[in-house]
């Protein structure tokens, strides 16, 4: 009686064993997203993870594993192990027609465009001699923008130079320089709207002014790092300090154009604010691995080729970021800038000032700003 009773134990755990096998990742769906679809550098986001068995059996051990760039930090350290990647890890007991819903902190350290892979579940038997494993889909990508850094003493270098009351200040349009009549939009005031326009055509339409001045900015990027010592660091600089520079004028409806010398277009000045997220997604993409052309060589072949198709208006003031100035770059930057006003920024880390006086004297249109910043 007792051997009937083991067998039949046994064939039931057998039968239970195969059943498992093929049902464990019926109507099971794990899906992972971050909260937003971008942040700054240095800002804190959320991964969601959640687990759903929409059939009556329950997984009572199910494990959700991933990976992604170690740059991401996770606060949560549990079951959590970093090499060139960061792994995690989670284990969780789930029973017949249950969700599960875990929010995950993760702070951004560094500019990069971050997508969770190597994801897939797996469930262990009781006895946790066995183990059955799926691969899922996931779409989580998370762009981490460039960060915010302090930017107030270039911007006031631009105010001198320019010579206006605030570099950053938006634009004053001149009532009487009439240009032409486009679409409303919500940033318009109601005071541009030309009722008559609007009539005639059905929808809300504006007059647009010429400005009483003209600003326009363009931005010339070095991330070229091709010395002995790398200096990493004073490169994220430089690529910090740019887009605070483009983001801060955009936003203040200045024209601002952008150059640098990584895989990427260049964009003319405009003030149209859409080109932001485009520019801020191509320095979030870039990588010190990719194609870097020579900073001179860049400007050079800027100057002689895009510009001379689509000259720069002369009060475009130019900025020049770079922490490879030397006297040979100055001397190609004063060929190129010509009659421009420029100002050349040489991020340096606080206490290494070691340059060529020659490369860093201000001459006649051309002013050399030394922007001590601290160690990375």
């Amino acid at each position: 009686m007792i051997l009937f009773l083991l067998l039949g134990v046994i064939i039931a755990g057998m039968l239970w064993r195969i059943y498992y096998k093929y049902w464990w990742s019926k109507d099971v769906s794990v899906r992972l997203w971050f909260e937003s679809g971008a942040v700054y550098a240095g800002q804190e986001t959320k991964l969601y993870e959640v687990i759903e068995n929409r059939k009556k059996m329950p997984v009572p051990v199910l494990e959700v594993r991933f990976h992604t760039r170690k740059e991401l930090d996770f606060t949560d350290t549990e079951n959590t192990s970093v090499s060139d990647y960061i792994y995690k890890r989670d284990v969780f007991a789930i029973l017949g027609r249950q969700k599960i819903t875990r929010e995950i902190p993760v702070k951004c350290t560094r500019r990069g465009k971050y997508t969770v892979s190597g994801a897939e579940i797996t469930a262990y038997t009781l006895l946790y001699d066995k183990y059955y494993s799926k691969g899922i889909d996931t779409a989580a990508e998370l762009y981490v923008y460039p960060k915010m850094t302090d930017v107030s003493e270039i911007l006031s270098i631009c105010e001198q130079m320019l010579g206006t009351i605030q570099c950053a200040k938006r634009l004053y349009e001149d009532p009487f320089a009439f240009r032409t009549i486009r679409s409303y939009t919500t940033d318009d005031p109601m005071k541009t709207i030309n009722w008559k326009a609007s009539a005639r055509t059905g929808s809300l339409m504006v007059n647009t002014y010429d400005s009483v001045q003209s600003r326009k900015a363009m931005v010339f990027l070095d991330v070229e790092d091709s010395g002995i010592l790398k200096r990493e660091d004073l490169v994220e600089e430089s690529i910090a300090m740019a887009a605070t520079i483009v983001r801060t004028l955009l936003r203040q409806n200045v024209e601002v154009g952008f150059a640098y010398n990584g895989e990427g277009r260049t964009v003319m000045p405009t003030n149209n604010k859409g080109v932001l997220t485009g520019l801020e997604r191509m320095l979030a993409e870039y990588s010190c691995a990719g194609r870097i052309k020579e900073y001179g060589q860049m400007i050079a072949e800027l100057f002689s080729g895009v510009f001379s198709q689509k000259p720069l208006s002369q009060d475009t003031l130019l900025l020049f970021i770079t922490k490879n100035l030397d006297v040979k770059l100055m001397e190609r930057i004063r060929e190129c800038a010509g009659t421009y006003h420029a100002l050349v920024v040489m991020p340096v880390c606080r206490g290494e000032i070691m340059i060529q006086k020659d490369a860093v004297n201000s001459k006649d249109n051309i002013h050399v700003l030394i922007k001590e910043v601290e160690r990375g």
